[in-house]
C-alpha cells in the first residue's frame, strides 16, 4: 500500500479545533451582549416615548380643564413608604390617571399603535411590566420637574426609588427619525 494516500484523510488536530471553538465562544458571547443592549435601548426607548405621549395628553387635559386631574397620590409628603407598598399605589394612581385622561377623549388612538402589555385601556405600563406613574407634584425622592407635574417609570430594576434608573417625561424626547 502506499502511505501518500492516507495522507489525505487527514483530520483537523486538537489545537486546530480548539482554536475553532474558542472563536466560536467569543462571537457567541459578543452577539449576546449586543443583543442585551439592543434590547436595553429599546425598552429605554419604547418607555420614554409612552412617557412624552402621556406628558402631551396632560397638557391637553389641563389646557383643556385650566387643572391637572385629581388622581390617587403616589407618594405621601412625610414618610417614604417601602417599595411594595408604592407598587400598591402606582397601580392606583395609574387606574386614576387612565381614567381621567379617556374620559377627556385624550388617549383616543394615542397607544393604537402599542401592545397590550403596554396598554389594555385600564393601565398604561412601562417595558418592564410596572405601572408609569403620574405626579401631580414634585418630590425630592422621586424627582422635580420645574413645571410641577409629570410622568415617570421605575425603570429596569422595577424601583421607584431608585432614580438613576427611573425614566422620567422631562427627560429630553425621543428623536423620531
Amino acid at each position: 500500500m502506499d502511505r501518500g494516500t492516507s495522507a489525505g484523510r487527514r483530520g483537523f488536530t486538537l489545537i486546530e479545533t480548539m482554536t475553532a471553538v474558542a472563536l466560536l465562544t467569543i462571537a457567541l458571547g459578543l452577539m449576546v451582549s449586543l443583543s442585551r443592549h439592543v434590547r436595553a435601548a429599546s425598552a429605554d426607548g419604547l418607555t420614554k416615548e409612552i412617557l412624552h405621549r402621556l406628558d402631551a395628553a396632560m397638557a391637553m387635559y389641563v389646557h383643556q380643564n385650566g387643572s391637572i386631574p385629581t388622581v390617587a397620590p403616589f407618594i405621601g409628603e412625610q414618610q417614604v413608604p417601602p417599595e411594595t407598598q408604592l407598587r400598591r399605589s402606582a397601580e392606583r394612581n395609574n387606574e386614576a390617571f387612565v381614567r381621567a385622561l379617556k374620559s377627556a377623549g385624550l388617549l383616543n388612538g394615542k397607544f393604537d399603535d402599542l401592545s397590550v402589555a403596554y396598554y389594555d385601556e385600564a393601565h398604561v405600563r412601562d417595558a418592564w411590566d410596572s405601572p408609569i406613574v403620574f405626579m401631580s407634584q414634585m418630590h425630592p425622592a422621586i424627582g422635580m420637574n420645574p413645571k410641577g407635574w409629570f410622568f415617570f417609570s421605575a425603570g429596569p430594576d422595577r424601583l421607584y426609588l431608585t432614580r438613576d434608573d427611573n425614566l422620567y417625561s422631562y427627560d429630553q424626547p425621543v428623536v423620531q427619525q
